[in-house]
């Protein structure tokens, strides 16, 4: 959320699609900076008519210096997907009292978005850059506020336990921990100020 998130489809990378059902209810973080709490990150999970599901995320962040709020966050993020397709996905985003808003569907052979940057026509397959699916990121990916088209360089290195570390370079610096099965365990990446910021599962 403190960085633009861009991505470059992957290619010549495995990746496995989990079903709904092998999802956990809900993920909840910590979100530390330089070792103190500034927030929270949500996301949960329900089943919808067929094979489709929505994840919502929400996100409330609040950086305070000398009893002082300097920095506020807001985010309210919902994917609706249908299988491996995205269906709809629709943010609003409060960012130091400024906020914008998207929207993203699923319109024929593509996901057309409307938000800040514009209207954008995406390919079919375009998805938003959530770190809790790492499965998706071999895709088109876009800007889960602004609906934009993003970029990144994809690097993956093994954890214990059969885990993986995938990290992004290029337009973010971050980097994320998932379990052998897919599971979200953690995120890392440098705020706008130089400083490190961390999810902790809570």
């Amino acid at each position: 959320m403190l960085v633009t998130r861009r991505a470059l489809p992957l290619l010549a990378v495995p990746f496995l699609t989990r079903p709904a059902a092998a999802l956990p209810a809900e993920y909840r973080f910590r979100i530390m900076r330089e070792g103190s709490q500034i927030g929270t990150h949500r996301v949960s999970f329900a089943p919808g008519g067929g094979n489709e599901m929505t994840a919502r995320t929400e996100v409330d962040i609040a950086v305070r210096l000398a009893g002082f709020t300097v920095f506020r966050l807001t985010h309210r993020f919902a994917e609706t997907w249908a299988g491996d397709r995205l269906r709809l996905a629709t943010s609003r985003q409060d960012r130091n009292g400024k906020v914008t808003e998207m929207e993203a569907r699923a319109e024929g052979n593509a996901v057309l978005v409307r938000g800040p940057e514009g209207a954008q026509r995406l390919p079919a397959d375009a998805a938003p850059l959530t770190w809790w699916e790492p499965a998706r990121f071999n895709r088109p990916l876009f800007d889960n506020s602004t609906g934009k088209p993003v970029r990144v360089q994809w690097a993956r290195a093994p954890l214990p336990g059969n885990g993986t570390r995938w990290v992004a370079t290029g337009d973010t610096e971050s980097e994320g921990m998932y379990a052998a099965d897919g599971t979200w365990l953690g995120w890392r990446t440098k705020g706008e100020d130089g400083s490190i910021v961390t999810y902790e599962r809570a």
